[in-house]
């Protein structure tokens, strides 16, 4: 059973109850990512993610990690381009412990400066690593090809300059700036009882924001640019990228049935025809992104330098055939059967529907059961499809090719 109440100070708790399930999954999620960044800040919600692990005034690093390892539970966090978030699963039990050392980090986190200096280092080798793996790199080349000049072009890591030059002060007052509560919610799934629930509105419903006003959040304008860069890599790795939706968008559903079968998938027209057909790849897939106020679509392949060219053309036929002859109810059908799996598959654990009520409540603040969803998925026809696929596929897309030296 799901439930939301808001605090007080404008902070929302999702809750819902697994039965028979002896864990939770309990997460602070923060409208505020890459995109919420001024352009010199580039990378600093990220470093605060990090930085929330150093210590508190009665926690080290150290302390905090044993706390979570000592009841064989996980610890993490992300950040993306519209939030953060951090997270803990637990036994039911150890969840009174979970709450309270979240809420130590969230809260009290000391930004000791030579642990900062510390975590620079360590963020500047995540950034180092991203470079070094080009099916990585070449992601985040198409969003600066997508969207140039707005913080969605910019990577969620930073740049090494800007990372660097972080001081103490800056990063408490982005989080100052951009943490608010109303943009917090607080989500926990699996064996939750009213006491564990009161506890977290006890932890997290009285808290005050800063005095500052968030930075004012542009919509991205889709370009479509192009980057190439040069690599000491052995594939040539292309991304192609189309204006998608928001994730409020009537069409949404059938953008996900869409992309399930167009390349989201082993039997999807993209996989069987450029590596089961044509051999040209061993990865290639489509997978698309949806934000509060636009998206893209995304065609990943990595192949031979000698059979680029040859791969490029391939997609671009099969773009074009989709725009020509549509697609068929039986593919319709096997991408809703897709679609049913994938999620009810995916909600099989606490983790996963903590996080897809966070998500809910934060970008949508509305809350479908998997009934209603998948009513959405069946509604779809060859008709919307054909729609959807000239709103995004009839323009030129933005491109990045990473090929070796």
């Amino acid at each position: 059973m799901l439930q939301t109440r808001k605090c007080t100070n404008g902070v929302r708790i999702v809750t819902e109850q697994m039965p028979h399930i002896r864990s939770v999954a309990i997460g602070i999620w923060v409208k505020a990512g890459a995109r919420n960044e001024a352009a010199g800040e580039a990378g600093m919600a990220h470093f605060i993610e990090h930085m929330l692990f150093k210590g508190t005034a009665v926690r080290t690093a150290k302390d905090i990690a044993e706390a979570i390892d000592r009841t064989g539970g996980e610890i993490n966090a992300y950040t993306a381009m519209e939030e953060t978030c951090f997270y803990v699963n637990v036994l039911a039990e150890d969840a009174p412990i979970a709450v309270d050392v979240l809420a130590d980090m969230f809260f009290n986190s000391a930004f000791d400066e030579r642990e900062m200096r510390k975590e620079k280092s360590v963020v500047l080798e995540e950034i180092a690593m991203v470079a070094d793996t080009p099916d990585d790199d070449v992601h985040e080349q198409l969003q600066a090809a997508m969207y140039p000049g707005h913080p969605m072009g910019r990577p969620i890591l930073g740049y090494p300059e800007t990372v660097s030059s972080f001081t103490r002060e800056e990063t408490i007052g982005f989080m100052k700036r951009e943490y608010q509560p109303e943009r917090i919610v607080i989500s926990a799934a699996g064996c939750l009882d009213e006491k564990l629930i009161s506890r977290l509105e006890e932890r997290f419903g009285t808290f005050t924001g800063g005095a500052a006003v968030p930075l004012p959040v542009e919509r991205p304008a889709f370009t479509p640019g192009a980057v190439r860069k040069r690599k000491d890599t052995e594939q040539a790795h292309l991304c192609m990228g189309y204006p998608g939706m928001d994730v409020q968008d009537p069409d949404i559903y059938g953008l996900m049935i869409l992309n399930a079968l167009f390349g989201g998938s082993m039997s999807s027209r993209l996989f069987q025809r450029i590596r089961e057909e044509r051999g040209l790849a061993y990865s290639v897939y489509s997978y698309h992104s949806s934000y509060a106020d636009s998206g893209s679509v995304t065609i990943y392949a990595g192949t031979s330098p000698a059979r680029l060219e040859e791969t490029r053309t391939v997609i671009g036929n099969e773009v074009s055939r989709l725009l020509r002859d549509g697609v068929s109810d039986t593919e319709i059908g096997s991408a809703v059967g897709l679609m049913k799996g994938s999620l009810l598959l995916g909600l099989e654990s606490p983790a996963s529907r903590m996080s897809r009520n966070a998500k809910n409540e934060l970008f949508t603040g509305e809350h479908k059961d998997i009934d209603q969803v998948m009513d959405e998925f069946r509604r779809v026809d060859g008709k919307q499809i054909h729609r959807i696929a000239e709103r995004v596929f009839s323009g030129p897309p933005a491109e990045s090719i990473i090929i070796p030296n």
